[in-house]
């Protein structure tokens, strides 16, 4: 399938499942791939009103040709981040010509890092943004907090506490008067199973042993204040990857990149250039 004829609906298919993806920017630059958080159990791109959510990323996207990676549908029992992995590898094989760089955020990390180890050949670059490399007592409470009230439909209870967690100050208070003023989402069953097997994957994550593996450039960005992905996880893979560039951002939680767009735009765009510079193959532009 050639780049430019990818549509939102169009998808990979897996053993008996399809991958959902969302093309973005342009068509002729270089390959960037974004893998999603916990968010995409609930809102997979394969629905309109997911995404939305990426009409308005701080990444230089007019410069790129991005992909946005959905996780499987159905997910397979059991999901584990090693095996989404897998599925982004298949997806890279079968829709890009030559290495990407991979930016991910939050669970996205995870996956990101076994990716990396796995298939180095497939990564140009990683820009990590609010990392996790294990699961700490901290993030059981978040995403056990998360699941139960996700499980018994408890979406006002689910959202105050997300947003809660994502921003900080006059931000905070602003998303909880936008959040107050709509009706809340109500996603199905089949959504909500999905978010749990998501949550599953987290949990049983663990990439300390193959951190040493990971031979790409990283940009590792943290939230200073994260109660999901405090900065010590930013700063463990700074120490484990030999070519990292770490950013913790003061003030700011689990949504820094919607909160410090400006910032996070920055850093992103002088990486890309960074990796343009030490790698023409992934800036050649599309045959």
């Amino acid at each position: 399938m050639v780049w430019h004829q990818l549509t939102a609906r169009s998808g990979v298919a897996v053993d008996g499942a399809r991958i959902p993806l969302l093309p973005l920017g342009d068509p002729t630059g270089p390959p960037v791939v974004l893998v999603p958080g916990l968010t995409d159990g609930l809102h997979p791109v394969s629905r309109p009103v997911a995404r939305r959510l990426f009409d308005d990323l701080p990444v230089p996207m007019d410069r790129c040709r991005g992909l946005v990676v959905s996780y499987r549908h159905p997910l397979k029992q059991p999901t584990t981040t090693q095996g989404l992995a897998s599925d982004l590898a298949e997806v890279i094989d079968a829709q890009v010509d030559g290495p990407v760089v991979v930016v991910a955020h939050s669970m996205g990390t995870m996956v990101a890092q076994h990716l990396a180890a796995q298939r180095p050949d497939l990564v140009a670059g990683l820009v990590l943004s609010a990392p996790l490399v294990e699961v700490d007592e901290r993030l059981r409470v978040v995403i056990d907090r998360w699941a139960v009230l996700v499980r018994d439909g408890r979406w006002d209870e689910f959202a105050e506490d997300a947003l809660a967690c994502s921003y900080t100050g006059d931000e905070l208070a602003r998303r909880r008067e936008l959040s107050e003023a709509l009706p809340p989402e109500v996603p199905d069953d089949e959504l909500r199973e999905r978010h749990l097997l998501l949550s599953e994957a987290c949990l049983g994550h663990d990439a300390t042993s193959l951190l040493g593996r990971i031979r790409a450039p990283a940009l590792v960005l943290a939230g200073e204040e994260d109660p999901i992905a405090p900065p010590w996880h930013a700063r463990r893979l700074a120490e484990a990857i030999a070519r990292t560039d770490l950013h913790v951002l003061p003030g700011l939680a689990h949504g820094f990149p919607e909160q410090a767009a400006g910032p996070f735009t920055t850093f992103v765009t002088a990486f890309f250039g960074e990796v343009a510079g030490s790698d023409p193959t992934w800036a050649r532009p599309v045959d």
